[in-house]
């Protein structure tokens, strides 16, 4: 009997474990939420559920994770003002990295910067470049088989002006390396970042391997 009442708390306690809280069902949400983005109105929704997320759980990195995200998104997409938003990706980032730092938050530092940048890339790259290569840097030491990390640097590469050595002839070598480390990563990381999948796509469509 003792053996019987045993197992059973147990197995409650097992089931009990199992149940997502709401907090992560609505994590969840947001991050399906995320990806589904396309008028600014859905960026800007977006961005209000992980502000929420991150007030009232202060101790998670994912919510202002992607509360940078979505902000550098929306400058990168030119739905305000660019410098303001730029600079909200950066407050964001910092967040982030009060709570934890890793590969996933230095590869939206280097985004965040990116956009800062990226509204007048003749006059601020200089001034930039560093801002946005060494967090890339820093997140290839803690995971080089991050996939972000090359679709970041491929991506800029390709947007570079052609008078700093930008285009496909740099940008096609990392973005199949995205590529195939995206296949390996696979799609189902729950509510960790697994995004770039389109970005790689438009990139090798943009730069044909037997260009």
């Amino acid at each position: 009997m003792r053996h019987a009442l045993l197992s059973i708390l147990l197995v409650t306690t097992l089931f009990c474990k199992a149940q997502p809280t709401k907090y992560e069902k609505d994590l969840a949400t947001a991050v399906g939420l995320f990806h589904q983005m396309s008028s600014p109105a859905s960026y800007e929704a977006s961005f209000q559920r992980f502000e929420i997320l991150s007030n009232s759980n202060p101790s998670d990195w994912l919510p202002p994770y992607y509360a940078a995200i979505v902000k550098v998104k929306m400058c990168l997409s030119k739905m305000g003002n660019q410098d303001q938003l730029a600079e909200e990706g950066l407050y964001w980032v910092a967040r982030a990295k009060k709570i934890q730092i890793n590969d996933e938050v230095y590869c939206a530092e280097s985004m965040a910067n990116t956009a800062k940048m990226s509204i007048h890339p003749t006059t601020r790259w200089f001034s930039y470049e560093s801002r946005i290569k060494h967090p890339l840097a820093l997140a290839k030491n803690i995971n080089p088989k991050n996939p972000r990390i090359y679709i970041l640097q491929a991506n800029l590469e390709y947007r570079m002006p052609g008078l700093f050595g930008g285009g496909c002839k740099n940008a096609l070598p990392l973005a199949i390396k995205a590529d195939k480390l995206l296949l390996a990563e696979g799609g189902n990381k729950g509510n960790l970042p697994h995004w770039g999948g389109q970005s790689v796509s438009e990139l090798l469509k943009a730069c044909p391997i037997n260009k």
